[in-house]
């Protein structure tokens, strides 16, 4: 579980990797969740829904992280590696800075054909080829669609996949 504490402190950081997401995705962004029930895996505080609109359902491990705040959308607690919903249930999966956490890739069960997931991880120049090459094989079965790094405060690796 992480501390509250730490998670609240990085809100602005959280902040400017969304718009660098939305300044690289541009349009696509509507794509990804308009009309579409989207699962955040790793949803903290709900940053991410926030930023965008959609319809959420979010997920995390840790209580304290689903009582942050008020809830604007729908909040699970679970394990990411055995998501507690049916096959083909959602649109998008999204998973941003938690992906290296889960041992495989269940969210590939849960996404409808022609889904798409958007995942996300965080590297530093030490790690950036084996965290690239972790998210690259989550989505191994999947079409990519885009991926990038953003280069900001925190460096992060992007992947845009369609099942």
């Amino acid at each position: 579980m992480m501390s509250t504490n730490i998670y609240s402190s990085w809100r602005s950081l959280q902040k400017e990797k969304f718009v660098e997401m939305k300044r690289h995705l541009g349009g696509t962004m509507n794509e990804i969740f308009q009309r579409k029930l989207v699962l955040d895996i790793g949803c903290g505080f709900g940053y991410f829904e926030k930023s965008f609109k959609g319809n959420f359902v979010g997920l995390d491990n840790d209580p304290a992280m689903l009582r942050g705040n008020v809830a604007i959308f729908p909040r699970v607690l679970g394990d990411g590696d055995k998501l507690p919903f049916k096959d083909e249930t959602f649109g998008t999966v999204i998973s941003i800075d938690t992906v290296h956490l889960l041992a495989g890739n269940d969210f590939f069960r849960v996404l409808k054909p022609g889904g798409t997931a958007l995942l996300s991880v965080f590297f530093n120049d030490d790690n950036y080829q084996d965290r690239r090459a972790m998210l690259l094989k989550k989505v191994k079965n999947m079409e990519i669609v885009r991926e990038f790094d953003i280069l900001g405060r925190e460096k992060e690796f992007v992947v845009l996949a369609r099942k």
